[in-house]
């Protein structure tokens, strides 16, 4: 999924958020807020040699009463994922070993429940998260570097999953106006499925069917106007 697809589905999501964020659940509490903060994003598989390295994440979001101690959280995030992955200059075995440096570009839509532990000073949270990437790009002067243990190339591994859906469990803490939170996400479907559609098998037959799940902490800041 390329760049415009991406900035077309955020536009729908956040028209439909802003839209309905203060009509739907008008309640004791109900804010629209902005926030930003790091990700530290990684990819969980057995068949590649990948490191995570944090990054930037920033969006919207807002937070409304439900029942008693109970809220809504629902937003929309705009994320830069990188990773690491071991390779090598050239095909032979015996070429220069290499980190290869990856990243991809992505969206993602929550919809969480809450649960205010200490009034509105301290929450946990949990809930489906739905995300829109594109593709996990890697360097462009290392595109044709070979993967660490294959015969493929780094720029051969690039189209993964472009829809994936995560669960999400987090806490947040801090003022009506200030929050700060901390969340860990992980994927349940094989983001990695995408590139057993490449016929890698054809460039080295030891290639693997590609499993990989995201695994995923970001913390940050949130202000709420």
């Amino acid at each position: 999924m390329d760049l415009k697809k991406i900035l077309l589905f955020t536009g729908i999501v956040f028209i439909s958020f802003a839209s309905n964020a203060q009509r739907i659940w008008e309640g004791s509490y109900n804010r629209l807020g902005v926030q930003g903060g790091v990700n530290y994003f990684n990819i969980l598989t057995d068949d590649l040699e990948i490191q995570a390295r944090p990054s930037w994440t920033a969006g919207f979001t807002t937070r409304a009463s439900f029942y008693n101690e109970f809220q809504f959280i629902y937003g929309i995030n705009f994320y830069d994922f990188k990773v690491d992955m071991d390779g090598r200059t050239k095909l032979e075995e015996t070429s220069p070993k290499s980190t290869i440096e990856y990243n991809m570009i992505g969206v993602q839509a929550n919809f969480f429940g809450s649960y205010k532990m200490l009034g509105n000073s301290l929450s946990v949270e949990a809930g489906p998260v739905i995300q829109v990437n594109g593709k996990l790009n890697a360097r462009q002067d290392k595109e044709y570097y070979y993967l660490a243990g294959y015969d493929i190339q780094a720029i051969d591994i690039e189209k993964v999953s472009p829809f994936n859906v995560n669960l999400a469990a987090g806490i947040s803490g801090g003022l009506e106006t200030l929050k700060f939170w901390l969340q860990y996400q992980y994927g349940i479907n094989n983001i990695l499925n995408g590139v057993n559609d490449e016929g890698l098998k054809e460039k080295d037959a030891s290639v693997p069917d590609f499993k990989g799940h995201i695994s995923m902490l970001a913390g940050g800041i949130t202000i709420f106007l």
